[in-house]
């Protein structure tokens, strides 16, 4: 099983690190560059959380807790257009608690799309999950999900 990243966290101590120095975190600060941006296959990335990756085996939905996540991904295809798999889709459905919520899985595929540019490097941040079978998943979530997985490195400013 995937470990759940603590992304609240890293933030916190990033912006301590940053006030304890006397500075403050910039955002955007980094020039664009005269250079064209690569769409080759190899130079194309998505996020998982806070990371920024190449064909990630994971990929986690919800980075406080790690709630939600595909793990075990194979990628069949990676490229600008885009990028399809399979894996294994987990969900803790938090009932009576999220400390105490049952986990739950069931077999998936995936596509990345949504190819955008930012600091230099393209990446592909619309996560699409859907049941192998084309079916609701067991427990009742509707059979498709969608996700921006940049979003938060986004707003975290990260690169």
């Amino acid at each position: 099983m995937k470990r759940p990243h603590n992304s609240r966290a890293t933030a916190a101590v990033a912006i301590a690190a940053a006030a304890a120095l006397g500075t403050t975190l910039a955002l955007n600060t980094i020039a664009p560059s005269s250079q064209p941006i690569s769409t080759l296959a190899a130079d194309i990335n998505t996020w998982d959380c806070e990371f920024s990756e190449h064909k990630p085996k994971a990929i986690t939905l919800t980075c406080a807790d790690g709630g939600l996540y595909v793990d075990d991904i194979t990628w069949t295809t990676w490229s600008k257009k885009g990028a399809t798999g399979t894996g294994t889709f987990y969900e803790n459905l938090c009932e009576p608690s999220c400390a105490e919520g049952e986990q739950v899985s069931a077999p998936v595929k995936i596509t990345l799309s949504d190819l955008s540019p930012r600091k230099g490097k393209f990446y592909l941040r619309t996560l699409d999950i859907s049941t192998q079978d084309g079916k609701d998943f067991p427990w009742g979530r509707t059979k498709g999900l969608q996700w921006d997985v940049m979003k938060f490195a986004e707003m975290m400013d990260w690169d």
